[in-house]
């Protein structure tokens, strides 16, 4: 081998592991980004912009883990599930609860009455087909439902389906009284 040879096979080594050592520098970053925007879920939050008197907290632990606490005087609801992260999006999902419970979707704040359909009162789900539910208490159903955090907000993005010109699912880390 001679000396232009050799000269091109050290440049070609140094640029691989130049390489090498970037990609594992910015694998690292983005590992700590994901860690930092992880750790910015975690902890209790309060909601916000809800209709008086009711209030909620959601709090959501390091184990991948939520609990959904709410209500107003004799009223309560709750859920309790699992939650993922994809990129810069925190996802809700509720376990199915082993009690009976009246059950409701979360960001669901219409409610649409049918004019036409009055005489006929609508049955309420329940978390376990054909008991009666005798606690007033709502099990709240968390499917898929989407939050981001904005200016300290976590924001929900509403379901088009669930869409009200008022309705805010939002939450802060400020506990605000009623």
């Amino acid at each position: 081998m001679n000396k232009n040879e050799l000269t091109i096979l050290v440049g070609i080594l140094f640029l691989l592991l130049q390489s090498c050592c970037n990609h594992k520098n910015e694998s690292k970053n983005t590992h700590t980004n994901l860690n930092m925007i992880h750790n910015e879920f975690l902890g209790e939050w309060y909601s916000v912009e809800r209709m008086q008197p009711f209030g909620a907290v959601l709090n959501i632990d390091s184990t991948y883990n939520f609990t959904y606490e709410g209500g107003a005087c004799v009223l309560r609801f709750g859920s309790k599930g699992q939650w993922i992260l994809q990129n810069d999006t925190l996802i809700l999902n509720s376990i199915e609860s082993e009690e009976c419970y009246y059950t409701g979707n979360f960001g669901e704040d219409c409610v649409i009455i049918d004019i036409d359909d009055l005489s006929i009162p609508k049955k309420r789900a329940t978390s376990i087909e054909g008991c009666t539910p005798e606690l007033l208490y709502e099990y709240i159903i968390f499917d898929n439902e989407k939050f981001i955090i904005k200016d300290s907000v976590l924001i929900h993005i509403q379901k088009p389906i669930y869409q009200c010109a008022d309705a805010m699912n939002n939450f802060t880390r400020e506990k605000h009284c009623n």
